[in-house]
């Protein structure tokens, strides 16, 4: 995908640049005279990926793992320090970017989706192709509006800047039920199963279908959750790699357990941070680039993990700073030297090894008991988390002697497995855990100094986009 990786950015730029301080994001972007045939609708959603580059930057960790207990930063006053403390205000301009980027996104889309019927396509497929791709960027970054602020601005189509001043939150169920979930049910059925050449790397029917499943156990709604996943997982389309460390190499990537990776190229505006903010301030030194402290990991992770494992080795890392103390930091995210900030390392967005540990959790919550299917799901992630073919880290049903039980485990794999990947935070909300487990980790590590509340399981509306539209109040419950 390395000429896509190489125009996005442009795209990115180019369609984005409209977006002026004193509007609403979400507004009609000038495009009218852009779409012409399909190469114009190719180029367009080519620079709709590009958006993604911006949404998954450096911010996305400070609002998806900082929160949780995985990982930390370093301070008390700065804007992810802020959010690592529950200290969270909508002048935070952490918080702001998070809701102007998705919608960015989000008008690029409905661009693409409204021009669509006045192109002539070479095939319906591609017709298809492209349609079902605006549909899963659409749906994607509703769906981390509403995990992130509940009810937002429900915009389905290009409208004009007064009409953007004018509007007001639609209720989440609303947007979950009426575009969320209508879109991805389409681009499931509209986008290929896979690519080849440069268009690897773009979203397929099965990135649709497994974020599908992903809405819906966020739903709890587990019996669309199990069907959805239970039918991608005995397509065979996917597979772990016997090598856990093998998911996050960047010359591996787009492997046969990606599901859909949001694309960097190192070199280029737009390449990957990750890298650089995984490591601590007290590295620069040793690495010899600016570092950012983003996602410091937390004692807490590092004692859940059995150090002879596989994943282990491949998550945690231990540099030396300059006055040889050795320091954690996250290795999943591939240190790149010779550019600060420009790495090859892709953001795993879909995996099947979260394929495998989401339609357990949907068993587990239809049956009383845990199922053989359910257990062998898990199996699966623990051989591999401790690279061997043997039965010897399994569980076995004796074990699992009740639905609460297994929910415990599957909840500590996803965290072994996924962490540092930008799902803890949504984890914890999901499954209603994040004020116990919050306040204890700061009980335990930070002597109660922090304390999360019940209505932290949202981010406040910023405060930009409301003195842009004050339509958007009242603001969430908390940040009044």
């Amino acid at each position: 995908m390395k000429q896509i990786k190489y125009i996005l950015v442009l795209c990115f730029f180019a369609i984005t640049s409209c977006d002026l301080l004193d509007r609403p994001v979400y507004n009609q972007i000038e495009s009218s005279t852009f779409y012409k045939d399909e190469k114009d609708i190719n180029l367009a959603v080519i620079g709709a990926y590009g958006t993604l580059s911006s949404i998954y930057a450096a911010d996305y960790v400070k609002y998806t793992e900082l929160p949780g207990d995985n990982s930390s930063t370093v301070g008390d006053t700065g804007n992810q320090a802020l959010i690592d403390k529950f200290i969270i205000s909508p002048v935070n301009p952490v918080i702001e970017s998070a809701w102007r980027n998705h919608y960015r996104c989000i008008t690029n889309a409905n661009e693409i989706l409204a021009a669509i019927p006045n192109i002539t396509f070479t095939s319906k497929a591609k017709k298809d192709q492209y349609e079902g791709e605006a549909l899963f960027l659409r749906a994607l970054c509703y769906f981390n509006l509403v995990r992130l602020f509940g009810d937002v601005v429900y915009v389905d189509r290009p409208i004009s800047i007064e009409e953007s001043q004018k509007m007001s939150r639609t209720p989440r169920e609303k947007v979950y039920s009426d575009l969320i979930i209508p879109d991805l049910k389409a681009a499931k059925k509209q986008l290929p199963d896979n690519y080849s050449g440069e268009d690897i790397g773009r979203s397929t029917s099965g990135a649709a279908q497994t974020l599908l499943g992903k809405v819906y156990l966020t739903l709890h709604d587990y019996e669309n959750c199990s069907i959805e996943l239970g039918d991608l997982i005995e397509q065979e389309r996917y597979q772990l790699l016997p090598n856990f460390a093998d998911i996050f190499n960047p010359d591996n990537a787009n492997h046969a357990e990606s599901i859909f990776e949001i694309q960097y190229e190192k070199g280029y505006t737009g390449g990957s941070q990750w890298s650089c903010q995984a490591h601590s301030r007290e590295l620069a030194a040793t690495l010899g680039v600016s570092t950012g402290a983003v996602t410091i990991p937390t004692t807490d992770i590092i004692e859940k993990f059995d150090t002879s494992s596989a994943r282990y080795e491949a998550t945690i890392g231990k540099l030396p700073n300059e006055s040889g103390k050795m320091l954690s930091h996250v290795k999943k995210h591939y240190m790149e030297l010779s550019i600060q900030n420009h790495s090859d390392d892709n953001w795993p967005l879909l995996r099947y090894a979260d394929v495998l540990l989401m339609y357990a959790e949907a068993l587990n919550e239809l049956n009383a008991t845990p199922t053989e299917e359910a257990i062998d799901c898990i199996n699966q992630i623990r051989r591999r988390a401790f690279a061997v073919t043997d039965t010897s880290h399994d569980l076995t049903p004796a074990e699992l002697i009740d639905q609460q039980t297994f929910r415990e485990v599957i909840a500590m794999e996803r965290r072994l497995e996924l962490c540092f990947e930008g799902h803890r935070w949504f984890d914890l909300v999901r499954t209603g855990e994040y004020m116990r487990v919050m306040n204890a980790h700061f009980e335990r590590f930070n002597a109660g100094a922090y304390i999360v509340e019940n209505y932290n399981d949202l981010f406040p509306i910023p405060q930009r986009e409301i003195d842009v539209n004050p339509n958007l109040l009242p603001n969430n419950p908390g940040y009044n």
